[in-house]
């Protein structure tokens, strides 16, 4: 390969992750070695799906981005004798969350590293917590439910109080009926 292509290929990669953190972008550290490239490939897609990405990173071009974005405390993670990935957060956490733990229990040799969530530095037990949260439809669900529970017995009292009122109406009705 041309040297001058692959400085701007590394040029490259340092900008993208340096964008991810100086945006402040959600996103968790993985580590993984021995994986099957189908069992990547399915992940990826699924992934995806989400809203998420998964950037493999180049230890050195990873710890320079960090540097550069001001995340220095975060280079241990680079540290890390397996290779290392990055999950770009774009839309639910505890989706992506949830992904990567099952993808962990099938997949022995990978492992969740930590994370950075709404600029807090989050360990591989806290992304695992999040994974047992529910989604944010799920949470929407529960709102919606929870508002609308009140709502419903307010139907149901006065739908009850006009089924009381139709019952004494019709047992007077009968009882002028039979009284003639």
């Amino acid at each position: 390969m041309d040297e001058k292509y692959g400085k701007k290929v590394r040029e490259l990669m340092v900008k993208e992750m340096k964008d991810v953190f100086d945006e402040k972008k959600d996103f968790i550290f993985t580590n993984f070695e021995n994986i099957k490239a189908k069992d990547f490939d399915d992940f990826r897609k699924k992934i995806k799906d989400v809203g998420t990405r998964y950037l493999i990173v180049k230890k050195r071009l990873g710890k320079i981005a960090l540097e550069s974005a001001g995340l220095s405390e975060l280079s241990d993670v680079f540290e890390e004798k397996k290779n290392i990935g990055i999950m770009v957060v774009d839309k639910d956490p505890v989706v992506t969350a949830k992904l990567l733990m099952e993808f962990s229990k099938k997949n022995t040799g990978f492992a969740v590293s930590m994370g950075c969530l709404e600029g807090r530095v989050l360990s591989k037990e806290k992304i695992k917590e999040l994974s047992n949260l529910p989604s944010r439809e799920q949470l929407l669900a529960m709102v919606v439910r929870t508002m609308n529970a009140p709502i419903s017995g307010f139907v149901g009292v006065l739908a009850s109080v006009l089924r009381s009122i139709c019952y004494v109406l019709n047992a007077y009705k009968d009882k002028k009926e039979s009284g003639k």
